[in-house]
């Protein structure tokens, strides 16, 4: 009987129309991004919402940290991996409180470093990832929408091969590159000591989302520096 019902949740879960999803999921997140465009800040807040709401996006979510990506075999404290068919759609139903989310603390990881020392890698919660993808599907559309055409990080559709073709074609001598200058700027640290408050003022999201998010940043904050830095891994 056991083997029967895990038979039937393989079957609905490689039966969901997953590009149907991606297309439904992407017609809101356009809306989203010509409602930024057009400065109407209600409209792009309620269509954040809606997102989260989507069952297109909760599916799709859960997807990407249980099948897609790379570390879906690493666990969180809770020791939950590679999620089976019940247990994802259970998560795609438990996202449906994403406005009151509450995570998880993270699972530390010691990683050891070329120079002897060691980073600590902190792993959320599969369910944790999960919110945290499905918040990020209605964030992206939203900064995208005012992000520098010139600008290549960790922005989706775009790598550093996109940033090499455009160094090139702004340098190569037929484009007078022998009269520009290259600066390189690195901030030491820069996750490490992030500010928090800083990146508060900066999400672009209603409250409800932004609570979320203020919540994960301190699920994996050193307590030496309780306002600053992100966790990595999380």
């Amino acid at each position: 009987m056991v083997r029967h019902k895990i038979k039937d949740f393989s079957e609905l879960w490689k039966n969901i129309p997953w590009k149907q999803l991606r297309k439904e999921l992407f017609r809101l997140q356009r809306r989203l991004f010509k409602a930024i465009q057009a400065e109407d800040t209600r409209r792009a807040r309620n269509l954040q919402k809606l997102i989260l709401k989507s069952f297109a996006a909760r599916l799709l979510a859960v997807r990407q940290v249980s099948q897609l990506n790379t570390g879906k075999k690493t666990a969180g404290v809770d020791g939950l991996k590679s999620l089976n068919f019940k247990q994802r759609f259970a998560l795609a139903e438990r996202l449906l409180t994403a406005n009151e989310w509450k995570h998880s603390k993270l699972r530390e990881i010691p990683i050891p470093k070329k120079d002897g020392t060691t980073r600590t890698l902190k792993v959320p919660t599969m369910a944790d990832r999960a919110w945290q993808c499905l918040v990020k599907y209605a964030l992206e559309p939203a900064h995208e929408a005012l992000f520098h055409a010139r600008s290549y990080g960790f922005r989706p559709g775009r790598s550093a091969h996109d940033a090499q073709k455009i160094i090139f074609n702004n340098l190569r001598s037929n484009s007078n590159g022998y009269e520009k200058v290259i600066l390189e700027l690195d901030i030491e640290k820069c996750f490490d000591r992030i500010n928090h408050t800083s990146i508060m003022e900066r999400i672009i999201a209603p409250q409800s989302i932004k609570t979320g998010i203020w919540r994960c940043l301190k699920a994996g904050v050193n307590p030496e520096f309780p306002e600053q830095g992100t966790p990595q891994g999380g």
